[in-house]
């Protein structure tokens, strides 16, 4: 019976829990730009999505880039 190594589990599951927090964050950046979109106030988005101010502006600039 093949078993996999330790060390190839433990990278499984590094990975697998890397891509399920960049899913999450790819989630909470979707929500805010629609927050963006629909007129929600900065700080109302700053405290409902938990972003940083940084995040927030640059997902600003993204939406500028994709009007432009």
């Amino acid at each position: 019976m093949n078993t996999v190594s330790q060390q190839a589990q433990d990278v499984f599951v590094s990975t697998a829990m890397l891509l399920e927090r960049k899913g999450r964050e790819e989630g909470v950046e979707q929500v805010a730009l629609s927050m963006l979109r629909a007129g929600m106030g900065d700080d109302m988005i700053l405290k409902l999505t938990e972003l940083s101010k940084e995040q927030l502006k640059r997902l600003k600039m993204q939406i500028s880039k994709t009007r432009s």
